[in-house]
C-alpha cells in the first residue's frame, strides 16, 4: 500500500494566485513604474546639447548635471534596486514548484536601475 501512495503525484493545492504571488506582481510594476519616472528625470537633469545654431546665436546652454532633479534621480534608482531586490526574494521563497518559475523583468530591472546608479557614481 506504501507503494501505490508513493507513486501517485501530489495534489496541488493552489486555486490561483494568492497574497504573495499578488504582491510580486504589484511590486514588479511599481518598480518599473518608478524606473520609467527616474528616466524621465534623468532626461531633464542631464547636461543640454549646445548645438551650433546656438553656438552661432550666443545662447548659453547648461553643460552640468542639475543638482536637485540628479539627487531625486539617485532617490528614486535606489527605491528601483530596492524594490526589486525585495521582490526576487519573495520570489525565492515563493520558487517550490515546477511550475514556479523566477521573474527576469525583475533581474533585468536590478541590472539596468544598478549599472544607472554606477554611471552616475562615474560621472558625478
Amino acid at each position: 500500500m506504501t507503494e501505490q501512495n508513493a507513486s501517485l503525484p501530489k495534489k496541488n493545492r493552489r486555486h490561483g494566485p494568492d497574497w504573495l504571488l499578488q504582491s510580486i506582481n504589484w511590486l514588479s510594476i511599481a518598480g518599473w513604474v518608478v524606473f520609467v519616472i527616474a528616466m524621465g528625470i534623468s532626461h531633464l537633469a542631464k547636461p543640454e546639447v549646445q548645438f551650433g545654431f546656438l553656438q552661432y546665436l550666443n545662447i548659453q546652454v547648461r553643460d552640468y548635471w542639475d543638482p536637485t532633479l540628479t539627487a531625486r534621480l539617485i532617490y528614486l534608482l535606489w527605491w528601483c534596486c530596492g524594490i526589486s531586490l525585495l521582490s526576487l526574494l519573495l520570489n525565492r521563497f515563493r520558487l517550490r514548484r515546477a511550475g514556479d518559475h523566477l521573474r527576469y523583468n525583475l533581474v533585468v530591472l536590478l541590472l539596468m536601475s544598478s549599472a544607472v546608479l554606477l554611471y552616475l557614481a562615474i560621472i558625478l
